[in-house]
């Protein structure tokens, strides 16, 4: 039930993406992928290469997955035409996806090289991996370049071990301008936190053109029949660039600046906790400069998790990051999960 949320979620608002189960359904995934492309007047070339793009996806989910789909989308940013691939599945989610991302292989039966082409051939790419759960992987190409998203982002997560659904929850949502970021730690884990975090992150990507402290008011109302979660919530705007950022709980968030950092406070109470309707929260706000990262993440990872200084791997792709603070930093007793965002121009 759980999983399906996600599936659901990841392919929004796409009423009939292709379900993967063999070739044929690959190929037809390439045919969507060239049908819109040639509805939209785009350029031949674009067009294959978002079809090789599909292709490359819907094998990694034929080889990896379990109820794997893909949706083909137009998009549009600042009047640039470009298409969208969105290969969602059930499946165990990618333990090293750093190094599935530069080709090298993650598992006997791969040759590692499809996630790696599917990022050198797109503008962008953003991944939502979560271990044991599924993965979503978003790959989009545009007429021109110049149309690259202001952020390039990624979460990736795990569960309590031995267990298959985990507590925490994320999601993002971001424009020409503007991105909304969002980590969600319903209280214990299983399936019964995960209901808690997974209508935090639904409300807050349905509440998007709020501030960050009024989203917080909306949820805690939401949230008041759950068992309530720590939640952090982020808003960028790129036109002056400020990050407003709300925190309550235990779910932290840091902003690296070349070699400074600034580490967000967090407002001590529970989202969803019935006894403090409109419980007062901190908003601040601090300046994203261009390549700046912003990390947050839930408890599961230890309270003195810091980037600052380590440069080496700040600069690493944002599910590298991602990657590296689970391995290094998560606790062996709760769920863990991690959202990276690297703010671009």
């Amino acid at each position: 039930m759980e999983k399906r949320l996600l599936i659901t979620r990841w392919l929004r608002p796409d009423p009939q993406p292709i379900p993967i189960y063999d070739e044929a359904s690959v190929s037809s995934a390439r045919q969507k992928v060239r049908e819109t492309g040639h509805r939209l007047n785009l350029q031949n070339e674009l067009i294959e290469t978002v079809a090789l793009i599909a292709s490359e996806l819907g094998h990694n989910q034929r080889l990896h997955s379990k109820q794997g789909y893909i949706a083909v989308r137009s998009v549009e940013r600042l009047g640039v035409k470009g298409l969208e691939v969105v290969a969602a599945d059930i499946g165990p989610g990618i333990k090293w996806p750093a190094q599935a991302i530069r080709g090298r292989a993650t598992t006997a039966e791969s040759l590692g090289a499809g996630l790696g082409a599917v990022c050198r051939l797109a503008d962008e790419v953003e991944f939502d991996n979560r271990i044991a759960e599924g993965l979503c992987v978003v790959a989009r190409k545009f007429e021109t370049r110049a149309a690259a998203r202001c952020c390039e982002i990624a979460v990736m997560g795990k569960p309590f071990p031995g267990e298959i659904i985990s507590g925490d929850d994320a999601g993002f949502a971001q424009s020409e301008s503007v991105l909304v970021a969002a980590v969600s730690d319903g209280l214990g884990h299983g399936p019964e936190a995960r209901e808690a975090s997974n209508r935090a992150i639904d409300v807050t990507m349905g509440t998007s053109q709020l501030s960050p402290d009024e989203i917080m008011t909306t949820l805690n109302q939401e949230l008041a029949d759950t068992r309530g979660c720590a939640m952090s919530v982020v808003r960028f705007s790129k036109h002056d660039r400020s990050l407003e950022c709300v925190s309550v709980g235990d779910v932290h968030a840091h902003l690296y600046n070349r070699k400074d950092a600034h580490f967000f406070p967090s407002t001590p109470f529970v989202v969803g906790e019935r006894k403090v309707p409109q419980r007062k929260v901190r908003l601040e706000k601090a300046t994203a400069e261009p390549g700046s990262v912003l990390v947050v993440f839930t408890d599961g990872l230890k309270s003195r998790t810091s980037l600052k200084g380590q440069l080496e791997v700040l600069r690493r792709p944002a599910i590298g990051i991602a990657q590296h603070l689970l391995e290094n930093d998560s606790r062996p007793d709760d769920d863990a999960l991690v959202l990276v965002a690297r703010f671009l121009t």
